[in-house]
């Protein structure tokens, strides 16, 4: 059977598991959309996990919203998987996930890598990830015959390309290229909720010198996207070497920054996305919330305090406070100190919080358009150098943190030079917090979620090692985090909950001004190494029936539920679960075929009367992912696998409300 046929063939039989195609039979519009109903309790059914190899293969559901309601009565809704777009489809004037330089146009080539590769485009990113579905007021679109909607989603990065010489094996291209985010407008069909895409473009990300590696996101209270840029730079680096993935967007590929080249300093930073009622967007850049390998931002109930996910290894926690609701320009940034209370487990602490800076959006640009460089705010040497001639680094601090792409977390020396406080608290973020004495021995702090009624915070620990547990000979030059659980079982993550306050105070004394202070941290939800002799997973090193790494999480307040995406090569598929924070059950509700992430997590509980989870799929199949695994998936399965990227959405649900 050839690739077309087949791939033919497994999306006719995929239907009957659960997919539904984004076509479908337009209806009649009512005039008013049906009232959200009044719910006490949601629970789901589960999704079985693949049992052969077309399952595996394959992207589905086959969960149903088991509804109580306000009079105690049930309904039940089953749920569907719909795909919008795959990478490479033509929407309404746009391919998606195409890959353009600072005038809109297809980069053809990359530049070489360390070994001299070049790899040939165009590129269509299979890193469909960070997803929010906004419901804007007054939206008028033409070709939109139900209600618009719009979408914007992130393109992580890609996976690889055609090598330039024939000869040679495909390119790798993570961090290779500049990224992009898309604007999908919606038709949604008032009767149904059914989404049909109309229209996609890029957002135009030129005024802020291109978009590096964004994650995951969110969607504000005022309904903007909130996206990232992740794995930030290491300006000590490239303040020597072109940053050549973002001189591709930019035409100044070979220069470094004093060249007229890519300025590290401009990539590393939340980035929020407005859309206009006809569906046109605009980009900006929040230097105000620092530089971190930002995974996310979510914004709390109060409308000012945001929390972020960090990830990498030796990384922080960071808390944003701005200065007025619904603006984030201007604010004070805070990172976390640990205060272990019991190592056992997952491990259980209280937060306090290190005032790092205050700053807005104007001024943390005017440094960077300044020129200031990495050696103009730190002194820097190896842990070689120190050892050779102590007496010649008196002054400088032992740090050990993850410093961004291009170089090695490793002990290293630093001195902060003298009034350089704010550039760095800004522009060096973790570096700064770690020379402050906050922790950072954090590791893969990934998705973030709240709940605003019980003001409760989530974050991920996507995976558990290094720093986080006991190290022997361990280089860092603090241990806040001794966790004492096994490593097998560390390595599948966790969900740390935390308690939200207000009357807080920084580790100075100084008043936070925020009621939504994470004072604690614990973890309700993780994961487990595989049971010896489990009947299902015969892959999995982490439990089939637990989270294994979990990544992205959203919360329905309306459902009572944190729906948690993973990110796990310990699942050979990745899972998508849903957790009662009442009742505490855990119930899969999606499985993603082999290779691929589960990203794109976002739940609205009421768009004109119908709720939807929104759902990506980024990179099935992908070769690195199922490098580990025998031949019977590492290349036979492969074969099987669309390696597309979806932007997709979990159907089925009406619009919900608590009956209470």
């Amino acid at each position: 059977m050839t690739r077309r046929s087949m791939l033919a063939a497994t999306t006719a039989i995929v239907g009957t598991l659960g997919l539904v195609a984004a076509a479908g039979a337009e209806q009649a519009a009512p005039e008013q959309p049906p009232a959200p109903l009044k719910v006490k309790l949601v629970e789901f059914t589960p999704t079985p996990a693949p049992a052969n190899e077309l399952e595996m293969a394959s992207a589905y559901t086959r969960s149903s919203a088991v509804l109580t309601l306000a009079d105690g009565s049930t309904r039940t809704f089953p749920l569907s998987y719909v795909i919008l777009h795959r990478s490479g489809d033509y929407v309404g004037g746009w391919y998606s996930g195409l890959i353009v330089d600072k005038d809109g146009k297809p980069i053809q080539r990359t530049a070489p890598d360390k070994d001299g590769n070049v790899a040939i485009g165009p590129f269509m990113s299979a890193g469909q990830d960070g997803t929010s579905l906004l419901n804007v007021p007054d939206a008028r679109v033409e070709g939109v015959k139900g209600r618009p909607l719009f979408l914007v989603n992130h393109l992580e990065y890609s996976t690889e390309a055609p090598n330039a010489d024939p000869t040679k094996p495909p390119v790798e291209l993570y961090g290779q290229l500049p990224m992009a985010m898309n604007v999908t407008v919606l038709d949604q069909d008032p009767a149904t909720g059914r989404l049909t895409p109309v229209r996609l473009s890029t957002v135009d990300f030129g005024k802020v010198e291109g978009l590096w590696i964004p994650c995951n996101g969110s969607t504000t209270p005022w309904m903007t996207h909130l996206g990232s840029e992740e794995y930030e730079p290491d300006a000590r680096v490239y303040e020597k070497q072109p940053l050549e993935p973002m001189n591709l967007y930019r035409g100044t590929v070979g220069k470094t920054w004093d060249q007229g080249g890519a300025n590290p300093y401009m990539y590393g930073h939340i980035v929020e996305v407005t859309v206009k009622p006809d569906g046109s967007s605009e980009a900006v850049k929040h230097h105000a919330m620092g530089r971190l390998a930002f995974e996310l931002g979510d914004v709390m109930g109060d409308r000012k305090t945001v929390y972020f996910g960090d990830d990498g290894d030796d990384v922080i926690r960071a808390m944003f406070v701005a200065d007025r609701p619904g603006d984030l320009s201007a604010g004070t940034l805070y990172a976390a100190k640990w205060r272990q209370e019991t190592g056992e487990g997952f491990g259980r602490a209280r937060l306090e919080w290190i005032r790092l800076g205050h700053a807005t959006d104007a001024e943390v640009e005017a440094m960077i358009q300044s020129g200031v460089k990495f050696s103009d705010i730190w002194d820097y040497a190896t842990a070689g150098q120190v050892k050779a001639e102590p007496a010649k680094y008196q002054g400088f601090k032992p740090l050990y943190v993850y410093t961004g792409t291009g170089s090695k977390t490793q002990l290293e020396y630093y001195r902060l030079k003298p009034g350089r406080e704010k550039e760095a608290a800004f522009l060096e973020t973790r570096r700064y917090a770690a020379w402050l004495g906050a922790t950072t021995e954090f590791t893969k702090l990934e998705g973030v979620a709240h709940d605003n009624r019980d003001k409760k915070l989530w974050i991920v620990a996507s995976t558990i090692r290094a720093g986080m547990g006991k190290v022997k000979d361990d280089p860092r030059p603090q241990d806040d985090i001794r966790l004492d659980a096994d490593a097998k079982d560390l390595n599948c993550g966790a969900v740390y909950e935390s308690n939200l306050k207000g009357g807080q105070k920084d580790t100075s004394g100084r008043p936070i001004d925020s009621e939504w202070v994470a004072v604690d941290a614990y973890a309700p939800v993780h994961g487990a190494r595989q049971p010896e002799g489990a009947s299902v997973g015969k892959y999995d090193a982490c439990s089939t029936d637990l989270v294994a790494n979990p990544d992205n999480l959203r919360f329905s307040a309306a459902m009572r539920t944190l729906f948690i995406g993973e990110d796990s090569g310990n699942h050979l598929n990745n899972f998508v679960w849903a957790w009662n924070v009442d009742t505490k059950s855990l119930t899969r509700i999606f499985t993603a075929p082999a290779g691929a992430e589960d990203t794109g997590l976002n739940v609205f509980d009421d768009y004109n009367g119908h709720a939807y989870i929104t759902a990506n799929v980024q990179h099935p199949g992908a070769a690195e992912d199922l490098a580990r695994y025998p031949d019977a998936i590492r290349l036979d399965l492969r074969r099987r696998i669309d390696p597309r990227g979806y932007v997709g959405y979990i159907a089925g649900l009406p619009a919900l409300t608590r009956s209470e």
